[in-house]
């Protein structure tokens, strides 16, 4: 690290201000640490300063000098694996957080013979502890000349300490501040088993009812159908991305699945294996599923209806690996590391563990089914015609109407209303019947014996 110490031109230092200010926030507390080996007195890594936000590390990092073995002494060797053990069981006390290590991946000449197995160490440990959940490298080109030594690139990793420092450092990248900074893609060291590819739709093939288009967040997959146009199979039209960036997909079989709820069903993907796909670089496939029908809601349904007319969501997820995964570093990415580490073999750190055989994506799929207004206006005129009929039958329970009776040969009037039943007296008040009224003309209910009554037609 000699010239990117001494070289009046190297912008070591502000750099590593530069990141902290653009991955941290005023509320996060940064520990500012340098390191190299412990050996004897001189103790790896050694903290400079605690602070919250990372307006502190520029001030902390000024006179930061090689480290040496003793006063006087030669420099001190390298050892990566102490350095991010020690900075976890140290500052970190255990808790998840982010390491961000800026080296140019050396040691200083006829020092510790060891230091390449410690390297080893290192990469090893980034590739398969379990506890360093996500890993970025950044291969910097910083051109620096020393009083003893030349470096022609510098390394910065970003090490994730735990899953929530995963989830953080993704927010971090997508927040976009550190590209202004550090304005090359990274490479990710960790985890390879993971979304190494997405589903790019481009349409589908067997309905043109059916409309497919990619997210927001450039990873859902969205259909959008008519109610009446939806089909019980879709064969989608797409291509497989590599987002695997360095790595070339040397081989790997498609394998997928649509998954609703806890209910899996067969996803089709041919053809089933890509080849030789570089980082970016996409295969055409076809996709072919069938959607769960029994999930989706009838134009009758209280959910269709009470969207009244617009759209009802249904998620789902389509689960893609990669099985049988083989992965190398692309060659311009290679050519990109002998150029700013010539002689070193850092290219070992980007060879997966041979455990690494596989991959797991998961690609959410959103089906909006537009359901029609006429349910929802057949409703509402049924709704409509029952209000007219119950309030044109009170209308009529309501009204009056005279009728004329013969009472024992006797014509009389009498007011009825519907469904209604009156006793028909003789002048003497002796009963003679009963009439009743319904909806239309009265009927005869009885007739004393001896007695006369009928109702005169109209």
């Amino acid at each position: 690290m000699e010239p990117f110490y001494t070289d009046p031109i190297s912008q070591f230092k502000p750099l590593v201000a530069a990141v902290a200010r653009a991955t941290t926030t005023p509320e996060d507390t940064v520990y500012t640490l340098a390191f190299s080996q412990s050996s004897g007195s001189h103790k790896s890594p050694m903290l400079l300063s605690k602070s919250l936000g990372g307006a502190d590390v520029a001030k902390s990092i000024a006179s930061l000098a090689v480290a040496r073995k003793s006063p006087g002494g030669g420099m001190a060797d390298t050892d990566f694996k102490e350095a991010v053990t020690k900075a976890i069981t140290g500052p970190f006390n255990a808790e998840s957080g982010i390491l961000w290590i800026f080296t140019n991946n050396k040691n200083s000449p006829n020092n510790d013979s060891q230091t390449a197995d410690r390297n080893r160490d290192f990469y090893r440990l980034l590739h398969l502890e379990p506890s360093i959940t996500k890993t970025l490298v950044f291969p910097l080109k910083m051109p620096v000349q020393g009083k003893l030594f030349k470096a022609t690139g510098l390394m910065v990793y970003a090490l994730a300490y735990g899953q929530p420092a995963a989830a953080a450092l993704d927010r971090i990248m997508a927040e976009g501040r550190l590209s202004k900074v550090l304005t090359h893609e990274p490479a990710r060291l960790k985890p390879v088993d993971q979304d190494a590819a997405r589903l790019v739709p481009e349409g589908v093939k067997n309905s043109a009812n059916v409309r497919v288009s990619l997210g927001t967040d450039q990873r859902t997959l969205i259909l959008d159908v008519g109610a009446d146009g939806l089909v019980p199979s879709v064969t989608l039209q797409a291509s497989i991305e590599n987002l695997l960036y360095p790595y070339v997909i040397s081989k790997a079989e498609v394998e997928a699945a649509l998954l609703v709820g806890d209910r899996r069903s067969a996803v089709k993907v041919t053809p089933s294996v890509i080849q030789d796909l570089r980082p970016g670089a996409k295969q055409s496939v076809e996709v072919s599923f069938t959607l769960p029908m029994a999930q989706v809601p009838s134009p009758w349904s209280a959910q269709a209806l009470a969207a009244m007319g617009k759209q009802v969501q249904l998620p789902l997820v389509i689960q893609m690996g990669l099985a049988g995964q083989q992965l190398a570093p692309s060659e311009a990415f290679t050519v990109q590391l002998r150029e700013l580490f010539p002689g070193d073999p850092i290219s070992e750190i980007f060879t997966p563990p041979e455990s690494v055989r596989a991959s797991q994506t998961r690609v959410p799929l959103l089906l909006r089914i537009q359901y029609p207004l006429t349910p929802v206006f057949a409703i509402l005129g049924g709704i409509l015609l029952l209000i007219v009929g119950i309030i044109a039958m009170l209308v009529v329970l309501r009204t009056d109407k005279r009728y004329e009776v013969m009472v024992d040969g006797v014509k009389r009037n009498y007011v009825l209303r519907p469904f209604t039943t009156i006793s028909i007296k003789d002048s003497d008040g002796n009963p003679v019947g009963e009439i009743k009224r319904g909806f239309g003309r009265p009927q005869v209910l009885s007739v004393i014996v001896g007695r006369s009554l009928s109702i005169i037609s109209r």
